[in-house]
Parts: C-alpha cells; sequence; structure tokens
C-alpha cells in the first residue's frame, strides 16, 4: 500500500497515534519520488506510511520537524525513532533494517 497524504494538523495528530506498529512519514515538496511509494508498500505489514506536501503544508515542517525534503521520520507509539534528511543511503539502511 503506497502512502497515505496528510492535509491537516487532525491527520497528522492521527497518525502519530497509531500503536503498535511503525509510523513513517515522507515529507516532500510539490512531487513524491515514485520509488517512496514502492517502498512504503515493501514495509507495509510493519508500517503505516504517510506522506505531507510541506510547500501546501508549512504546518508540516515544525510539527515533523523538516528542515530538509525529502525527509522520512519513522514513529513507534507516538516518539521518533529515526530520521533520515535528504538523499543519505546509510540513513536509509538504517531505516530499512529498522523496519525489517
Amino acid at each position: 500500500m503506497p502512502h497515505t497524504e496528510l492535509n491537516s494538523k487532525s491527520d497528522f495528530d492521527k497518525a502519530l497515534d497509531t500503536k503498535g506498529k511503525y509510523v513513517l512519514i515522507y515529507a516532500y515538496e510539490n512531487s513524491v519520488n515514485p520509488k517512496a511509494d514502492e517502498y512504503a508498500s515493501s514495509y507495509a505489514s510493519s508500517t503505516d506510511a504517510y506522506k505531507v506536501d510541506v510547500a501546501k503544508h508549512a504546518a508540516a515542517r515544525e510539527y515533523f520537524g523538516v528542515t530538509t525534503v525529502p525527509t522520512i521520520v519513522v514513529y513507534k507509539d507516538g516518539k521518533e525513532v529515526k530520521k533520515v534528511e535528504g538523499a543519505d543511503q546509510a540513513g536509509m539502511e538504517e531505516v530499512r533494517n529498522l523496519l525489517s
């Protein structure tokens, strides 16, 4: 299953209220890398995946601590466990290991 789009603060809150699964937030501007949806689908059994366009929803930058795009933030039980900013291959490998 690809990412679910987040469109409001209540969506942000609801996403982070997930218990017992990892929550992956993909922050982007204007367009989504097609590989991002493939990535989300590959971890669907252990992860709820969401995306947010920070160009449209500026409040998401502060809410999720996004300073650069793309950014992936992984949460578990409402707490941030990993953040990867930009095209950080080593960071992405850590996320893969965490979600596997």
